[in-house]
C-alpha cells in the first residue's frame, strides 16, 4: 500500500473531471466510443492496484454521436485501464493515465500515416500472436501486450497502442499519457483531424 496525500487524490480526480469537460465538448468523438464503452484513467505515483487509479464509474457512452457520461471520477472504477497503466508503469514511470477508443482498419491506416505529425508513436498489437499460454490465463494478456507493444517500439514506450481483435475481445486503441488532460487533448486533436481529413 502506497501513503497518499487527500490532496493529491483530489488533484487526481479533478484533472479527469477537466479531461471530461474536454472529451465531451468534441462533436467528433462520438464515432470513436467502442462497442465496449470508452474511458479514461490517471492514477497515483507508483500505482499498485486499480484502486490506486481513478476513472469514470460506468464508463463513456455514446447516443446519437453526443458522449453520455454520467458519474463523476473515483478510484477504483476501472479495471482494464488501470492494469494498463500499473503494468506501463514498470517500464515508464511517468506514464500515469490512459484512454481507450475504437479501433477500425481505417482509422489504424489514418493513423499510420498521420500519428507522427502529431507528435504521436503508434504501434499495433497483433494478439493473433498471443501465445496461448498467455491468453488462456486470466490477467496474463495485459503485461504481454504492454511488452509487445515497447518491443514494436524497440524499447521506448509508445503513446498510442492498437490491439487488433482477439476471440471475444474488440480491438481497441489506448492512448497513454502523463495526466488526464494530457491523453484527453490528445485524442481531441486526433478526433478532429480525422473528422477533417477530408476537407
Amino acid at each position: 500500500m502506497i501513503l497518499i496525500s487527500e490532496d493529491l487524490k483530489d488533484q487526481i480526480l479533478g484533472n479527469l473531471v477537466r479531461a471530461v469537460e474536454l472529451l465531451r465538448n468534441c462533436e467528433a468523438l462520438g464515432e470513436f466510443v467502442p462497442e465496449v464503452r470508452m474511458n479514461i484513467a490517471f492514477a497515483l505515483p507508483n500505482a499498485q492496484s486499480i484502486n490506486d487509479v481513478a476513472a469514470i464509474p460506468g464508463r463513456i457512452s455514446v447516443y446519437r454521436n453526443i458522449l453520455i457520461i454520467n458519474n463523476l471520477p473515483a478510484f477504483g472504477a476501472s479495471d482494464h485501464l488501470a492494469r494498463a497503466i500499473i503494468e506501463a508503469q514498470k517500464y515508464e514511470p511517468t506514464i500515469r493515465a490512459a484512454i481507450n477508443f475504437k479501433y477500425t482498419k481505417e482509422l489504424r491506416e489514418w493513423l499510420e500515416k498521420n500519428a507522427a505529425t502529431m507528435g504521436l508513436n503508434l504501434v499495433c498489437v497483433d494478439r493473433s500472436e498471443e501465445p496461448t499460454t498467455v491468453s488462456s490465463i486470466d490477467g496474463h494478456s495485459m503485461p504481454w501486450k504492454i511488452k509487445k507493444a515497447i518491443d514494436l517500439a524497440k524499447g521506448k514506450f509508445p503513446d498510442l497502442v492498437g490491439e487488433t481483435e482477439a476471440p471475444g475481445k474488440e480491438p481497441l486503441f489506448k492512448l497513454f499519457g502523463k495526466t488526464a488532460t494530457d491523453v484527453a487533448e490528445k485524442l481531441v486533436k486526433i478526433a478532429n483531424a480525422w473528422a477533417n481529413r477530408t476537407q
